[in-house]
């Protein structure tokens, strides 16, 4: 995932830009007085971190039953 630094005007007012580029799979990472203060991603890749996570969820899941099984 390829990500750029933009600043809180330039989100303001290339919106649209932005967009096209998000969907084009270009993270965008926002920066507020050079501080950055959040991430920008396609729908896509969010979807991807979520199914991520619950995969991650139920490892642990399993990993604790298996431990308590050993007891």
């Amino acid at each position: 995932m390829r990500e750029k630094f933009i600043t809180t005007n330039e989100l303001a007012n290339d919106a649209s830009k932005i967009l096209r580029e998000l969907k084009n799979g270009e993270a965008k990472v926002v920066l507020r007085y050079s501080d950055p203060v959040g991430v920008l991603i396609s729908y896509n890749d969010y979807k991807k971190l979520q199914s991520q996570e619950v995969r991650h969820v139920m490892e642990c899941k399993s990993c604790l039953e298996a431990i308590k099984g050993k007891k």
